[in-house]
């Protein structure tokens, strides 16, 4: 009977008690739930992220036009904003470059080209939205560049 005494005392201190592990797993929790609460909100970075870089990917543009003296295209196919010169030997467009826009809609009502004077082809409004947000790019006939945001 002794000897059974002493094999249970050596098996309960290699343990952990039922108490032990649940105060464990409760303070591991309280971990995985604070660091949870601190994490961004996906969608709408997802949103800022995509109308700065489209006012970016504009500013280029313009910057562009006015630098290389040819004109600077801007498109928008999907989830894709395109940057494209104008090559007047060959009379066609060349995509410069092509940004993807992840987790937003993008709809614009033209395709806005910068001159070399800084000047745009007309007005152009373009609107990016997911279900966090709505912004409106618009661009005046300047060149200048407003963004504004709807509720």
């Amino acid at each position: 009977m002794n000897r059974t005494i002493k094999n249970q005392l050596k098996l309960r201190a290699s343990g952990y008690s039922l108490l032990e592990a649940v105060i464990s797993m409760s303070i591991v929790l309280a971990i995985v739930f604070i660091g949870s609460s601190l994490r961004p909100d996906a969608r709408k970075h997802q949103l800022q992220t995509a109308v700065n870089q489209i006012y970016s990917s504009l500013s280029l543009a313009r910057f562009r036009a006015i630098r290389q003296q040819v004109p600077v295209k801007v498109s928008f196919h999907e989830n894709f904003c395109e940057l494209s010169e104008f090559d007047s030997q060959k009379s066609f467009w060349v995509i410069r470059s092509r940004r993807f826009l992840e987790g937003v809609e993008i709809t614009a009502n033209n395709e806005p080209i910068f001159y070399p004077q800084g000047t745009v082809s007309n007005l152009a409004s373009i609107k990016v939205s997911n279900d966090r947000g709505l912004y409106l790019i618009t661009i005046a006939i300047t060149g200048r560049l407003k963004i504004s945001q709807s509720d």
